[in-house]
């Protein structure tokens, strides 16, 4: 018969600290680990690796309408939907829509630095805390000008876009009503807001 431990008793309960649990990396350390044990939708931020959940068809149509929206306004920027983002030595994320500053060189063997990026956009459908949690904080941590949080569900479509970064959050936050999969997203409105 299996038995606790001398030291613990059966109906102990101790206090856990989430931190103990918690084996922070590099982002070094993280792309040698991606590469030899193959692991695939997974975002490393501030030392964490989190899971990147699927992406479903209203994440797809709204990541793609906003792409395409945000390429016509900045024709002479890049826009683009793939790549990583090494914000700090301890967060590289995959966003969904980023617009690059084109002066900024770009090392085509290694991820988009933060200093090119001038726009953020992710599309929350079943990511909402860690956009508006984690995720935004490592952006605001790393200096992104802009990032725009897009929630495309029904009776939802909603846009929030923070500006001015400071420390770990945004000075400026801005609110838009966009439709589902930010069908009635009026780039030009919200930039000039």
């Amino acid at each position: 018969m299996w038995r606790f431990p001398e030291h613990i008793c059966s109906n102990e309960v101790r206090p856990v600290t989430v931190a103990e649990d918690i084996h922070r990396m590099t982002v070094d350390e993280y792309v040698h680990i991606v590469r030899d044990f193959g692991w695939e939708s997974t975002e490393l931020i501030e030392g964490v690796v989190y899971d990147v959940t699927p992406e479903h068809n209203r994440h797809m149509g709204t990541v793609m309408h906003v792409f395409r929206q945000l390429d016509a306004w900045f024709p002479e920027i890049a826009t683009c939907t793939a790549g990583s983002v090494r914000l700090s030595p301890l967060s590289m994320v995959d966003a969904d829509v980023f617009v690059l500053d084109v002066g900024v060189p770009l090392d085509p063997d290694d991820a988009v630095p933060v200093s090119a990026v001038k726009l953020v956009v992710e599309v929350s459908v079943t990511t909402q805390a860690r956009d508006r949690g984690a995720k935004l904080i490592a952006y605001a941590k790393a200096g992104v000008p802009e990032v725009w949080l897009i929630d495309p569900r029904p009776d939802i479509g909603e846009l929030v876009r923070y500006q001015d970064p400071d420390g770990a959050s945004y000075h400026t936050v801005d609110r838009f009503d966009v439709g589902e999969n930010a069908r009635d997203l009026d780039v030009e409105v919200v930039l000039e807001r």
